[in-house]
């Protein structure tokens, strides 16, 4: 059930998210345009969320589903709190800072040790802001 629910959240974010990156220009020929990224982002999570909802759905009518934990609707409405307070906070701050407790956020609510949530974060963070800065040349907030 839990499935079912985050891939219609995600649907809806993807949408959202397609709908305001069209409002950037696609770019000229063949270089890509500030609207690109986003654009292959949101259709990446369209398609994945897509994907969990049929195999949701399936699981679902083939009753081979577990019921949900009461314990983790916890877990579950802290996970979707720290990630809208990160995308709230999207454009104030400092990107790398962000991003890491965000991830250390998570795991922590999610139950994992602290310093494996730790250094999962940081490894996750900096790759990210390496990656995105030197080789795709995204100017970060």
């Amino acid at each position: 059930m839990g499935d079912l629910v985050f891939s219609f959240v995600s649907i809806v974010y993807s949408i959202y998210l397609f709908v305001a990156s069209s409002k950037l220009p696609e770019g000229i020929a063949t270089i890509p345009g500030p609207g690109f990224f986003p654009r292959l982002v949101a259709s990446t999570i369209l398609a994945l969320s897509c994907l969990l909802l049929i195999f949701s759905l399936w699981k679902f009518f083939k009753k081979t589903t577990t019921p949900f934990p009461k314990g983790r609707w916890t877990q579950v409405s802290l996970v979707l709190i720290t990630i809208l307070l990160y995308v709230l906070l999207w454009g104030r701050g400092n990107f790398l800072l962000n991003t890491f407790l965000m991830l250390f956020s998570i795991h922590i609510v999610t139950g994992s040790k602290w310093y494996m949530g730790l250094i999962g974060s940081a490894i996750l963070s900096i790759s990210v802001f390496l990656l995105f800065g030197n080789v795709f040349h995204v100017l970060f907030f």
